[in-house]
């Protein structure tokens, strides 16, 4: 019967990993949509948030202030791409995650158009039945901006991001 229980445990980490996928996706359209209730209910409240270029959060409290400030302000437009999840289940109840990501914002005021890479490396947990974020580091790896002058001209600002360089931060992991 030991080849039943092996089998039960990648059924387990299968299906731990189709809800984290699921979870995340739930989290970037609810970010996009400006569903603060949705968000919060992704993470677990001592949650840690260190995403470059926003000061780091220790708790769901402090990022969700962060989250409903920018919520549903009109003309801003989130668009967020998660892209190639490799998830690995680390235990019954947890896990690590890292997405590469890319982020377009616009501010319709300014005439402003943001685009970002990068990439998430998470870890979720799973309370009552439930996967959650616990905590979620993103770095970028380029960015950009377009700033659109009232005449039409369209001037853009690049950077690298963190170390300049996406390839060697994947290194690093």
């Amino acid at each position: 019967m030991e080849g039943d229980a092996d089998i039960l445990a990648r059924l387990d980490a299968l299906e731990a990993r189709e809800a984290i996928l699921a979870l995340k996706a739930r989290y970037w359209r609810a970010v996009d949509a400006g569903k603060a209730d949705i968000v919060e209910d992704c993470l677990i409240p001592e949650v840690r948030i260190d995403f470059e270029g926003i000061p780091p959060c220790s708790d769901r409290e402090s990022f969700m202030a962060t989250v409903r400030a920018a919520a549903g302000l009109p003309g801003h437009f989130h668009m967020h791409h998660g892209k190639n999840p490799e998830i690995s289940v680390t235990g019954p109840d947890s896990a690590r995650g890292r997405w590469a990501i890319h982020y377009r914002g616009i501010i319709a005021e300014h005439g402003m158009m943001i685009q970002m890479a990068g990439h998430y490396d998470d870890e979720y947990v799973r309370r009552d039945g439930r996967w959650k974020i616990s905590a979620m580091r993103m770095r970028q790896g380029s960015f950009e901006s377009q700033l659109a002058s009232p005449s039409g001209a369209v001037s853009v600002s690049s950077l690298p991001g963190e170390a300049g360089n996406f390839d060697n931060q994947m290194e690093q992991q």
